[in-house]
């Protein structure tokens, strides 16, 4: 899988916690859960930011604080999800997430 963007993440991220809602979807998206799984692996105050911001589409937060811990919390992410053994089937060989067109 290509490495994602911190922006595209960002992009699945809000997908993932504003429109699939993965925490409370009866059978959510494939993507969407192994997303949230790997949000859940962070530590909790990284998590939690981006979780809430995620969730606001306010990404990156403009608080300073917030966005030291989206920033550690998105490479960690990054870091995770270039494993060999993660893959997310949103994302296309191109690179664009599929799924998220404006």
């Amino acid at each position: 899988m290509k490495t994602l963007t911190r922006n595209e993440l960002a992009l699945m991220l809000v997908w993932t916690f504003r429109d699939q809602r993965v925490e409370s979807a009866a059978k959510p998206h494939g993507d969407a859960l192994a997303l949230y799984c790997n949000v859940m692996a962070l530590p909790v105050a990284e998590a939690a930011t981006i979780v809430h911001h995620a969730r606001s589409g306010d990404v990156p937060p403009s608080d300073p604080v917030a966005l030291a811990r989206w920033t550690r919390g998105m490479i960690l992410l990054c870091d995770m999800l270039a494993q060999p053994m993660c893959s997310l089937s949103i994302a296309e060989a191109d690179g664009k997430p599929a799924g998220l067109a404006a």
